[in-house]
């Protein structure tokens, strides 16, 4: 038992260094350099050069610990704040369009889809004609890295998990946000850690744009500060997809593998065939509140 009390302290310990302290101690960093740098001596690291001879020399040495503490306090105070910004963010990500900001980037992602929809139609007509169909890939690519629906949420995440919900449905006539739960309850435990893992790396996706926010708001003083905000929402963003994507073929995975489990579970006879008749009767069993 103490043993095991001893690794899962060393897993938050870890887990507090990498997503709390580590990360908010760089951005305290740059925000020292952006407040005594600013706008004026933004790119010129000589100015840097007093912050270290006043660390340097004995005029603070009675004060290094008041200084490493106040660091410490900043950073793990931004390093929360970045935290709870990313579940604000994981929120918005995937939640249904309600309010005009939302609205407004749904608008656009509509409009820029069916421009790639219509671009990919013409490519496919021409393709017919020439007989050469080099570019419909790439067109259909276009299209989908906007959203692969066409545009319901805000954000390209949201639609993705749309989709995914909408292809359970079609192929066997499940509710995916009904029987989920259940569903993981019957699944093995490598395809549950698997799961767990893209969730996880969904999370720290989210926690990087967060800090990539925060970086931004260094901007108003120090302007390479924007430019590490980009680089950093650049790659957080890429992850955030990357997750979304391998967390919803791992879901449908899990749907097309343990269905059937859940189905005997429930005493469902499906003949070890899941066929849109059992995955309805499934739905409507465990809509309770709807019936």
């Amino acid at each position: 038992m103490n043993g095991l009390f001893d690794e899962l302290g060393r897993k938050i310990a870890n887990k507090w260094l990498t997503t709390l302290l580590i990360p908010g101690l760089l951005w305290v960093c740059t925000a020292v350099l952006a407040w005594h740098l600013g706008w004026r001596h933004a790119f010129d690291p000589h100015s840097a050069l007093p912050i270290l001879h006043r660390l340097g020399t004995g005029h603070l040495a009675g004060k290094t610990v008041l200084v490493v503490v106040s660091a410490l306090i900043v950073a793990v105070g931004a390093g929360i704040a970045a935290d709870g910004l990313s579940t604000l963010l994981r929120s918005f990500w995937v939640a249904p369009v309600r309010n005009a900001p939302s609205r407004w980037l749904r608008n656009v992602r509509r409009e820029r889809w069916e421009r790639a929809d219509r671009n990919m139609e013409a490519v496919s007509e021409r393709a017919l004609r020439t007989g050469d169909g080099s570019e419909i890939d790439a067109a259909w690519a276009r299209r989908d890295a906007i959203s692969p629906i066409h545009p319901v949420h805000a954000t390209w995440i949201g639609d993705r998990l749309r989709e995914n919900q909408r292809r359970v449905q079609r192929a066997y006539g499940l509710d995916l946000a009904t029987t989920w739960p259940r569903l993981w309850a019957v699944a093995p435990d490598p395809i549950r850690a698997d799961i767990g893992v893209a969730q996880e790396n969904f999370a720290n996706a989210a926690r990087i744009v967060a800090w990539a926010l925060l970086y931004g708001l260094l901007g108003f003083f120090w302007g390479p500060a924007l430019l590490i905000a980009v680089g950093v929402l650049y790659v957080g963003a890429r992850r955030a997809r990357s997750a979304t994507e391998v967390l919803c073929q791992l879901v449908e995975s899990c749907v097309d593998l343990y269905a059937v489990d859940l189905a005997e579970r429930l005493r469902i006879p499906c003949a070890g065939v899941f066929s849109r008749e059992v995955g309805e009767s499934i739905s409507e069993l465990l809509r309770k509140d709807r019936v």
